[in-house]
C-alpha cells in the first residue's frame, strides 16, 4: 500500500520533534501501539496524514 496516497496515522511523541517513522492504518491501532511503547510520563498525540505525507516520503523514498 502506498502510504503517501492513503489516510494513515503516525505517533508524535512529545519528547521527540519528529513523527514516528511507523505508520498505522487506523487511529485505534496507532493509539494501542503508543500505549504499549510509552515510557512512564511520556506523552503523545496521534496525527492523521494522507497524500503527500512528508514523513512517509522521507522513510519510503526511492534511493537515488
Amino acid at each position: 500500500m502506498d502510504r503517501k496516497e492513503t489516510v494513515h496515522y503516525h505517533i508524535r511523541w512529545a519528547q521527540i520533534p519528529l513523527l514516528d517513522f511507523e505508520s498505522f492504518n487506523t487511529r485505534l491501532e496507532a493509539e494501542a501501539t503508543a500505549q504499549v511503547l510509552a515510557r512512564r510520563g511520556e506523552t503523545h498525540t496521534i496525527e492523521e496524514h494522507g497524500e503527500g505525507c512528508q514523513r512517509c516520503r522521507e522513510v519510503y523514498r526511492e534511493p537515488e
